[in-house]
């Protein structure tokens, strides 16, 4: 029985972009190496976050007229070659575009792959790593005497593996419907207790992006301070910076540190190599998705990774971050509680960030009660970006949410966004009144409507046969798929409040109904899971449906396709044009009883949460 595409689905959620790319076409042993501008005086493309393929400007060879009157210049071709062909990392920038006077990295699955093909060795060696680290978390999970913490070692193979591994262990570690509660604890250290890399080489990367002349901060040495033009004497670049590293994620590693002025802030460090382990992975992972392609899968596998690969790119580049935290900061200003860390301009470059200093707690840290409060801001501000605004933070673990000291919800770690066009939105909103009214009938039209289920939708009996448009019980497909798909979520706990059900339940439907995967598709799932994952802690019963029902509604109320508008007339009005003011008032007063019920939820499970953390504390006795 081949995997469902939710499992795939699963294995595929740690790449991950915030636009379409178009997929590439399939490089072959000879491509020709990569073009490379070789004269400074050439005008490079606008830097541009896109994820669409790009290439590089072509090189304007001299004529033969002017050549003889340049000889300063082919000295200089010459030794660019010379430094890119001598650094593999210069080289491997060049390949997605970071070579170029203020580019920003793009995604090209051509130049990637060729790069690494003509560099085999290390493919089948990062391929071999993947094999050896499988059979040891096998070989963990298998032993059954107790004497192996599957946890720790899943997260230890991870945290080996590197940023692409960890991202998977981040998401997995708040799914314990997918895995034993005690391994996705031991998987939370992933979010910001990471392997650290040395102190020395995050300094460095401070001191050559920051532009820093003298020490960076009193006591603490620079690790330029041999190099010609430090000076010893000159003022540090801040007023304070720990030591060492506060906290350690996939990508990167965060210091403390006060500027001259008195503010508080964090620096952001990106690993060392994190840009060519994330492009080798990559590769390799490429080469696995060719050889599956067509076979256990309904949609474009290649296409989906060129969507995510181009994210992972996206986001090994700082500036990028900065600007996905200004945009969503500004999409969500109407709820007046969501915020995120100020950055600095100034002290913002590809490798490094600083930004001011949160005082705030995570989920792990909250009381009760707050942890409700923060569970519910985060959902209502994550589906408002969904429905309403199409700017979403696609990676909400715990690690990456906070709740200030004064109250607001802060996000963090903005290199991973989804953006949402307006009809995925509608299509969106109308699924989810869809689940809360147990309209099965319209919720396989949201789907089509997403891209989900094609049309016409097409079954089959059994995964042998072919896929049809016709069903024995009846030529209304759609009509026939709703009500299999209602007697499966009423049979499947949490059908009605759990989108992880819903995940469930369209999985093993995807064995007989045809559907599809598009790939702007995949970080929202993910997105939703984690944060699912997150609400379950806190209240097992939390219905994301209902706290993401007031943006469905009004996004339905403010439609912008031609179908939706559509919908919307036929909610209020009748075929003869009167006010339907009946229906209009029932619907008003559901989702006044719907909010009223959800704040009730809210206080009798802080209730019950604070009542048990006060009887395990009686049990301890009095603090002294």
């Amino acid at each position: 029985r081949r995997p469902s595409p939710v499992s795939m689905l699963l294995f595929a959620w740690a790449w991950h972009a915030p636009h379409a790319v178009l997929p590439g076409r399939t490089p072959s042993r000879a491509a020709p190496q990569p073009s490379l501008p070789l004269r400074p005086a050439l005008q490079p493309r606008a830097a541009t976050a896109s994820c669409s393929i790009a290439e590089p400007p072509e090189a304007e060879l001299p004529s033969a007229a002017t050549t003889e009157a340049l000889p300063p210049l082919f000295a200089q071709i010459e030794k660019s070659l010379e430094a890119l062909t001598g650094n593999p990392q210069l080289l491997l920038e060049a390949v997605v575009g970071l070579n170029l006077p203020g580019g920003v990295a793009t995604y090209d699955r051509d130049r990637v792959v060729g790069y690494f093909q003509r560099r085999p060795t290390l493919m089948v060696s990062r391929a071999y790593e993947f094999l050896r680290a499988f059979q040891r978390v096998r070989s963990a999970w298998e032993a059954t005497d107790g004497s192996v913490d599957r946890g720790v070692v899943l997260r230890s193979e991870l945290s080996a593996l590197g940023p692409v591994a960890v991202k998977v262990g981040q998401t997995l570690s708040q799914r314990p419907d997918i895995l034993p509660e005690d391994v996705c604890e031991a998987l939370k250290g992933l979010q910001t207790s990471n392997e650290p890399f040395p102190n020395e080489e995050a300094y460095r990367v401070i001191a050559e992006d920051f532009g820093a002349k003298g020490p960076l901060a009193p006591g603490l040495p620079s690790p330029l301070q041999r190099h010609e033009g430090f000076d010893p004497d000159a003022p540090p670049l801040f007023a304070k910076l720990t030591a060492d590293c506060i906290a350690s994620a996939s990508l990167g590693q965060v210091y403390r540190g006060t500027m001259h002025d008195g503010r508080e802030i964090a620096v952001k460090v990106q690993r060392p190599g994190a840009l060519r382990q994330c492009l080798l992975d990559g590769s390799v992972i490429i080469v696995a998705l060719k050889a599956i392609q067509g076979r256990y899968w309904n949609g474009d596998l290649l296409a989906i990774f060129d969507l995510v690969a181009s994210g992972i790119v996206q986001e090994l580049d700082f500036r990028n971050e900065a600007r996905n935290a200004a945009a969503f900061k500004r999409s969500l200003s109407f709820l007046g509680y969501v915020d995120v860390p100020v950055t600095l301009p100034e002290l913002t470059t590809r490798r490094a960030m600083a930004m001011e200093w949160v005082h705030g707690r995570h989920l792990s840290d909250l009381a009760p009660e707050e942890a409700m409060r923060m569970t519910f801001m985060s959902c209502e501000a994550v589906t408002a970006g969904l429905v309403l605004t199409g700017i979403v933070h696609a990676d909400p673990h715990e690690g990456n949410i906070m709740l200030a000291d004064d109250g607001r919800l802060v996000f963090l770690d903005f290199g991973l966004m989804s953006g949402v066009e307006e009809g995925v939105m509608e299509a969106f909103a109308s699924g989810i009144q869809c689940v809360l009214s147990k309209d099965y009938v319209g919720l396989v039209r949201a789907f089509v409507d997403t891209g989900f289920i094609g049309t016409p939708i097409e079954w089959r009996a059994k995964e042998s046969d072919p896929w049809q448009t016709t069903h024995p019980a009846g030529p209304d497909l759609t009509a026939i798929m709703a009500e299999e798909l209602r007697e499966r979520m009423e049979a499947c706990p949490g059908g009605g409040s759990r989108f992880g059900a819903l995940s469930i339940v369209l999985g093993d439907m995807g064995f007989f109904w045809q559907m599809y995967t598009p790939p702007y598709i995949i970080l929202l799932i993910r997105t939703f899971l984690t944060l699912e994952g997150i609400a379950g802690q806190v209240d097992p019963d939390f219905n994301i449906y209902e706290v993401a029902l007031p943006w469905a509604v009004q996004r339905a109320l403010s439609p912008s396709t031609p179908t939706a508008r559509r919908t919307l007339r036929s909610s209020v009005l009748t075929e003869a044009d009167s006010f339907q003011w009946d229906r209009v008032a029932a619907l008003v007063e559901q989702q006044r009883a719907e909010q009223r019920e959800a704040r009730d939820k809210a206080r009798t499970g802080a209730a019950k949460a604070a009542g048990a953390a006060g009887a395990a504390g009686g049990a301890d006795g009095p603090a002294p």
